[in-house]
């Protein structure tokens, strides 16, 4: 679940970033979708705020695909706890950055 609460992170500065939400959708469902809408909400940024965004978008994307495609996971209790701090972190730097982020 904390993978997903991270896409809906990432989308909601997609969209607002981009302005059209159907077309942030489309490009997501794509081939390398995230990467596509990633490098679209950090081409601009300076070296720093892009490797910590892409960093901690990344590191919660695993979690994602790993409970996501309907197969028993081997997720463990320490794992999970790593998962929502970076999940954490993520909400933070985002909201820390969001006018950045977002123009």
């Amino acid at each position: 679940m904390s993978g997903a609460a991270a896409e809906s992170i990432l989308l909601a500065v997609a969209v607002e970033k981009i302005g059209e939400e159907g077309k942030v959708l489309a490009e997501y469902r794509g081939t390398y979708g995230r990467k596509k809408i990633t490098d679209r909400i950090t081409g601009g940024l300076k070296q720093g705020l892009r490797e910590q965004f892409v960093m901690t978008s990344d590191l919660i994307s695993f979690w994602r695909n790993e409970a996501a495609h309907g197969t028993r996971t081997t997720i463990t209790e320490g794992e999970a706890h790593t998962a929502l701090a970076q999940l954490l972190r993520f909400a933070q730097l985002t909201v820390d950055n969001w006018d950045t982020l977002t123009q």
